[in-house]
């Protein structure tokens, strides 16, 4: 007993494409299964009476299971149409294949699309044909599906399965595990990777799961044509496949893993047909979406950089509009957002600090409560004036030794002298024991504060050594030295410090103050002898 369907090739003129691109697809072409047999089935009455036996021939059995009993010696058909379908249903999976040909408009009548579907010139466009056979052989059916390339007229792939009667229910399960990597097998030397990285000005405000990716050109019947907004599909974001982290360490390993993801669709199909397509990433807050176009190269894992425009500065004082309580008139930083990138409020004045001589440093503090900030500072070495009062303006008056600092907010001022260090041999500093201080207070508007910082005096005394654990290796890296509570000395890039001009007679504590560490105290007594101290400075601030 035996049923044979088969599907034959029909000669048609194509237009060979071999080169696909998501504006030119590979179009497979699924002919309809036909039936040009009909099926016989034995009823016997046994060995004994043969003359009994009868032959009945249908000319196609439904699609109702026949049981098998007794004596009946059972050959059951399978509904093309329903392999058809199946064959489909597979190949519609890979989203990178187009579905064309008469098994279709066969099959779905009903469908408003249908109209549309039948007038396209499908044939024209082919690259592709399944054909198949089916033949029914004793208890079993055997499946033979063939990939025809229409370009070369070769058989591409060639795959069969065996399924039993009651095994229906596999049918579509062994379909599925044949037409998948045949589909891919076509669409594999086309087809290329994406991913998105992120940088500073969008690393906070890209939704990774709003991305929405269309081809720029999409084919339609014979014709291809541009594509709208509402061909934009749907996708995600996913972490990098661990393939790309090693095949292409080299570029991903310039970034943060943080600002990179894969796309992938709804389906976790994560290729891509080569050529153009656009993509919109939708922003946190409602902001108006990212919106770019980019190409896809077969083979490669391509970049969808996503870098939006720097926030606002309509003034240029450095400070955004979105956080300038100014923005049309340069200003400063405040804490204070409501005075944040405001000019220096009216209500300001100036401070002069007088007798500024050579080997001196010399420092302002704004004092607030009970904190203070530094806001000025300089120095004064070889005869060269050096000052630093951003965002505050300044004038140098050499004759006499002088500078003003204009338009400070009111307030109470600490300002603090000290002597310059002096390097003698790599890491090893001298200075001489000097502090002079001077709290000033400005009350009214335009109001002007002098202070006069006192003469080096040149007191004769012995030195003292400190070493410092750890060595500061950097210019960053200060350690500022007090005594009786006054700054008499900045070091940087120091592993020793020697004091000239210690008192003989001098009994008190030197503080050592390094940045988010805990402070060191040095004990001073009275002596006429040089003395060595350490000023620990490891233990970190809790």
């Amino acid at each position: 007993m035996k049923i044979i369907i088969k599907i034959f090739l029909i000669s048609i003129s194509i237009l060979y494409s071999k080169d696909f691109t998501v504006s030119d697809p590979p179009m497979l072409y699924i002919y309809h299964f036909v039936s040009y047999d009909t099926t016989s089935i034995l009823l016997h009455e046994g060995e004994q009476d043969e003359s009994k036996s009868k032959i009945l021939r249908f000319p196609l059995f439904n699609k109702n299971d026949v049981s098998s009993e007794g004596n009946f010696v059972l050959g059951k058909p399978l509904d093309p149409k329903l392999v058809s379908a199946m064959v489909t249903s597979a190949v519609a999976k890979n989203p990178h294949i187009n579905i064309a040909g008469e098994s279709i408009q066969r099959r779905i009548k009903t469908d408003n699309f249908m109209n549309l579907v039948k007038s396209y010139e499908y044939p024209k466009r082919t690259d592709f044909i399944f054909i198949g056979e089916i033949n029914t052989l004793a208890s079993q059916y055997e499946v033979d599906l063939k990939l025809i390339d229409v370009s070369t007229q070769n058989i591409i792939a060639s795959e069969f399965f065996e399924l039993e009667f009651q095994s229906l229910k596999n049918l579509r399960s062994q379909i599925n595990s044949i037409v998948s990597p045949l589909m891919n097998k076509i669409i594999t030397p086309f087809v290329g990777s994406v991913y998105i990285r992120v940088d500073s000005t969008s690393r906070q405000k890209i939704r990774w799961d709003d991305i929405s990716i269309r081809p720029l050109k999409s084919v339609v019947g014979s014709r291809n044509l541009d594509t709208k907004n509402s061909d934009y599909a749907p996708y995600q974001t996913m972490a990098m496949s661990p393939n790309f982290l090693e095949t292409h360490n080299q570029i991903l390993s310039q970034f943060l893993s943080s600002d990179y993801k894969q796309v992938v669709n709804y389906e976790n199909i994560s290729t891509f047909l080569a050529g153009d397509y656009r993509i919109q990433a939708f922003l946190k807050n409602n902001e108006n979406p990212f919106i770019t176009d980019f190409t896809v190269l077969a083979g490669d894992l391509n970049e969808i950089h996503i870098t939006l425009p720097l926030p606002k500065d309509s003034d240029g004082d450095g400070i955004i509009d979105d956080l300038d309580a100014c923005p049309q008139e340069p200003g400063v930083p405040n804490k204070d957002p409501i005075l944040n990138g405001c000019p220096v409020p009216k209500n300001a004045g100036n401070i002069t600090i007088l007798n500024i001589w050579d080997g001196l440093g010399f420092e302002i503090l704004k004092l607030d409560n009970e904190t203070s900030s530094l806001i000025i500072f300089g120095s004064k070495k070889n005869s060269q004036l050096v000052i630093e009062s951003a965002p505050y303006e300044y004038m140098i008056n050499l004759e006499n030794n002088s500078v003003t600092i204009f338009d400070l907010p009111l307030g109470k001022y600490l300002r603090n002298s000290y002597a310059n260090t002096e390097e003698r041999f790599p890491g090893k500093q001298y200075v001489s024991l000097f502090a002079d201080s001077d709290t000033l207070s400005l009350e009214e508007n335009k109001q002007e504060v002098k202070t006069v910082i006192a003469d080096q005096d040149l007191i004769k005394g012995r030195e003292v050594v400190i070493y410092f654990d750890p060595f500061s290796p950097e210019v960053d890296h200060e350690y500022r030295l007090f005594v009786d509570h006054s700054l008499f000395a900045v070091a940087t890039i120091v592993g020793e410090l020697h004091i000239l001009g210690m008192p003989f007679n001098y009994e008190g504590k030197l503080k050592v103050i390094r940045k988010d560490f805990e402070e060191a105290i040095i004990e001073i007594k009275p002596s006429t002898k040089k003395s060595y101290h350490l000023a620990e400075l490891t233990i970190p601030l809790e």
